[in-house]
């Protein structure tokens, strides 16, 4: 993104004005910079439909999770205003919310990731994929696509559960080409540009689907797992202090994130596993009740 963007900068407006636009200054890692400050200071404004603006000193207001009140312009006095949420004591550090974003977010953002635990709002995206070796691959590709989705999507897992559009995907991706006419319905309800009915159940395929969201979550903490036993051994270079305080730091937050996120999987991974042993023990009583009665009148 930045590099693009970069790019036609310099050749649309930079190049053809080098004397206000020296290289020396313009380039691009002064473009990363000034893109970094103002990204991270902008604040959006919810009665004006989201715009952004700048607003000196107001973005010095540090953010806190556990506060929902924030900068907004207010009509009366033309201004941006901030109500606390709370009587501060004199001394104390006033927080404001930033939104209801994730700890990924966060950190792209402003560059900070709160303490572990602390953000009902954190999650972590879930891949799943369709099988290509999958007998209706095609079928239910085209079906995706039809509800501008691809073989391949991700979904927000939070610590409190997941999206009814991520368990309509897991039934499409596990379905037999018996239930071919249900592949339209199960792509809409995985899409959430459609206002059609997501609370859908298929429950001769819901083991298989849960299945399928926990093989899925099982691949992440694999990769999270094996990202945090190699952060342990990067090769950070010691001759230069300042640069390997900031590696340090960068390697700290990549740290914090994905521990954040690999406790989200490791819940989810709890809770699947708790749901498919049900499943399968109320499977093997129905059996054992069966048999008994074959038994019985045999």
């Amino acid at each position: 993104m930045f590099t693009g963007t970069y790019n036609d900068l310099r050749l649309r407006i930079f190049s053809k004005h080098p004397h206000l636009f020296p290289e020396e200054v313009f380039n691009m890692e002064s473009f990363k910079w000034s893109f970094g400050i103002l990204f991270s200071r902008l604040v959006r404004l919810p009665s004006m439909d989201g715009r952004v603006a700048l607003v000196p000193w107001a973005d010095m207001l540090n953010h806190s999770c556990e506060v929902e009140t924030f900068l907004d312009y207010d009509k009366s006095s033309k201004g941006v205003v901030f109500t606390t949420d709370r009587p501060y004591q004199p001394g104390e550090q006033v927080f404001i919310s930033y939104g209801r974003k994730s700890n990924g977010e966060l950190l792209l953002s402003y560059g900070f990731v709160p303490r572990e635990g602390t953000n009902p709002s954190d999650s972590v995206e879930l891949s799943l994929s369709l099988k290509k070796s999958d007998k209706c691959y095609k079928e239910k590709l085209e079906a995706l696509k039809k509800h501008g989705l691809s073989a391949s999507q991700c979904y927000p897992l939070q610590v409190t559960g997941w999206p009814l559009e991520l368990m309509a995907y897991a039934y499409l991706a596990v379905s037999p080409p018996s239930m071919s006419r249900q592949f339209e319905e199960m792509a809409a309800a995985a899409s959430n540009k459609t206002t059609t009915n997501k609370n859908i159940a298929y429950p001769d395929i819901e083991e298989q689907a849960l299945q399928f969201i926990l093989d899925s979550c099982e691949s992440s903490i694999s990769k999270y797992t094996k990202f945090l036993q190699a952060s342990g051994s990067m090769d950070l270079d010691v001759t230069s202090p300042k640069q390997l305080n900031r590696r340090l730091f960068l390697k700290q937050l990549a740290v914090d994130l994905c521990n954040s996120e690999s406790r989200i999987l490791f819940r989810a991974q709890y809770v699947l596993r708790r749901r498919l042993r049900d499943i399968r023990s109320g499977e093997l009583r129905g059996l054992k009740i069966f048999s008994g009665f074959r038994n019985f009148f045999g």
